[in-house]
C-alpha cells in the first residue's frame, strides 16, 4: 500500500505545480515570545550535469563554520485561530546573506536538509527553511478555515517581516529558494517585499503551469487515493489530511494569475522585479518543460538556468545544484 501511495506522490510531483497547515490568540506579527525548550521567533549560459548522490556528507568536505540547524517557531496572529509556523535556521545567525527555502505542495522543510549542510561551510550566510501551515512541525488549522495559497503567502510574509527583517540591518541580502509551489510563492513575495529581496531561485517551476498537469494531479489523487490511503500518506509525509483534501479544491490557488488556453501564467507577479532570478529544472520534468524554460527566458532576459540531467520534478539538491544556488546568492 505504501508503494502505491508513494507512486501516486511521485506522479503528483511530476505532473503538477506541486509545489502550488492548529493555532491560538492574536498577537502582533513582530512580537517575539519564548518557550522553555524552543525559541518562538516570531540570459546567461545554461549549465548541465548528471545528479550526484543526495548524501550531504561527501558533498561538504570543508569544516563547518556556522551553527547547525535548529528549529524555531513564529507566532502567526489570527483572531479566531492563531498558530505557530516552524522554521529551521542554520549557519551564521548574524549573517547578512540569507537564503529562505520554501517547500513544495506535499513537502516539509526537511527537504532542504542538504541545503542546510552545504551552506554550513560559508561565513556570513544563514539558511532558513519553513514548514507551511499543516505541514511538518507547523500547526494545523483544524476547521478554522481552508488551506490555500493566500494563507501560505500571508504566513511567509509575516515570518519574513517578524523574524528575518529585524535588527535594522541595512545590508541584508535575502534570496528565496522555492520548490514548485514554493517557487510560485517566491514570485509573489517579490511584489510584497520588492527591493528587500535580492533574488529568487525557482526549482522546477517556470512562469506557466499547463492545465493538463493540473488535471493529471487531481485525477490521480481522486482516483488512486481512498480515505485510508490519504490518512497513511498524511502520516508518512507529516501533512494534515485536510491539507491533502484542500489542495484538490478549485479555491486552493486563490492568488491572481492570468489564464489562457495553455494554463496558469504568473508573469505579472514578477513585473517590475529587478533582482536576480535563477531557474533549476529537470531534463525530464513534465512541469517545467524546455518550452516553459524558453518562455521564461523570453520574459526575463537576465534569467540564469541550470538543467539537471535525468531528473524529473522537482530537481534534486545535489552538489552542482547547491553550487548554482550559491552563485545566485553571490556568496
Amino acid at each position: 500500500m505504501k508503494k502505491k501511495i508513494f507512486d501516486v506522490l511521485m506522479e503528483i510531483r511530476s505532473e503538477v505545480i506541486k509545489s502550488m497547515q492548529p493555532s491560538r490568540k492574536q498577537m502582533n506579527s513582530s512580537q517575539v515570545t519564548e518557550n522553555q525548550d524552543d525559541e518562538i521567533a516570531t540570459c546567461e549560459p545554461e549549465l548541465k550535469f548528471v545528479p550526484l548522490e543526495d548524501n550531504p556528507e561527501p558533498m561538504l568536505g570543508a569544516k563547518s563554520v556556522g551553527t547547525h540547524p535548529k528549529t524555531h517557531y513564529f507566532q502567526i496572529p489570527d483572531e479566531d485561530h492563531p498558530r505557530k509556523i516552524a522554521y529551521t535556521v542554520s549557519g551564521d545567525l548574524d549573517g547578512e546573506n540569507i537564503l529562505i527555502c520554501l517547500p513544495g505542495l506535499l513537502e516539509t522543510k526537511e527537504s532542504f536538509s542538504i541545503i542546510h549542510a552545504y551552506f554550513l561551510k560559508f561565513e556570513n550566510c544563514k539558511v532558513i527553511s519553513v514548514d507551511f501551515s499543516g505541514r511538518g512541525e507547523s500547526d494545523f488549522i483544524g476547521e478554522h478555515g481552508a488551506y490555500k495559497m493566500s494563507l501560505y503567502l500571508s504566513d511567509i510574509s509575516q515570518l519574513i517581516q517578524g523574524a528575518v527583517l529585524t535588527g535594522g540591518k541595512a545590508h541584508q541580502r535575502i534570496t528565496v529558494l522555492g520548490t514548485s509551489m514554493g517557487g510560485v510563492l517566491a514570485m509573489y513575495l517579490t511584489q510584497i517585499f520588492g527591493k528587500k529581496i535580492y533574488g529568487i531561485i525557482l526549482n522546477d517551476i517556470a512562469l506557466t503551469v499547463n492545465w493538463t498537469s493540473l488535471y493529471t494531479l487531481y485525477k490521480s489523487m481522486k482516483n488512486d487515493l481512498g480515505f485510508r490511503e490519504v490518512r497513511e500518506l498524511a502520516k508518512d509525509l507529516s501533512v494534515d489530511q485536510k491539507a491533502i483534501s484542500d489542495v484538490q479544491l478549485p479555491g486552493h490557488f486563490d492568488l491572481s494569475y492570468r489564464a489562457d488556453v495553455w494554463g496558469m501564467n504568473f508573469h505579472e507577479s514578477l513585473e517590475g522585479f529587478k533582482g536576480k532570478v535563477g531557474l533549476i529544472y529537470g531534463s525530464d520534468s513534465k512541469i517545467c518543460t524546455k518550452q516553459r524554460v524558453e518562455g521564461a527566458k523570453s520574459f526575463i532576459p537576465h534569467l540564469q538556468t541550470l538543467e539537471v540531467a535525468n531528473a524529473g520534478h522537482p530537481a534534486p539538491f545535489n552538489l552542482l545544484v547547491c553550487d548554482f544556488i550559491q552563485s545566485q546568492m553571490g556568496v
